[in-house]
């Protein structure tokens, strides 16, 4: 996987969109399904004293999905 550097351009897009309070729902339904699977991993750990690593990886690549999501909506192709 590549890194993305934002051109100068859409460094300044992702400013302005930062400053509001609207995002794009398939960035609220990541995040909340994120939230989610971030709960649940940390009940299961605090009860079974065990961290389950492909849980974790699991959170990780959606929360990498979701940095390309802010990425589509910067670049308008999610809106």
């Amino acid at each position: 996987m590549a890194l993305k550097v934002l051109d100068p351009k859409s460094a300044l897009r992702a400013m302005e969109l930062s400053r509001g309070s609207y995002r794009p729902k398939e960035i609220i339904e990541l995040k909340e399904a994120i939230d989610g699977e971030t709960r649940a991993s940390e009940l299961a750990a605090s009860v079974s004293g065990v961290v389950d690593l492909e849980r974790v990886k699991k959170i990780v690549a959606m929360k990498i999905q979701l940095d390309g999501l802010y990425i589509d909506w910067i670049e308008g192709r999610i809106s």
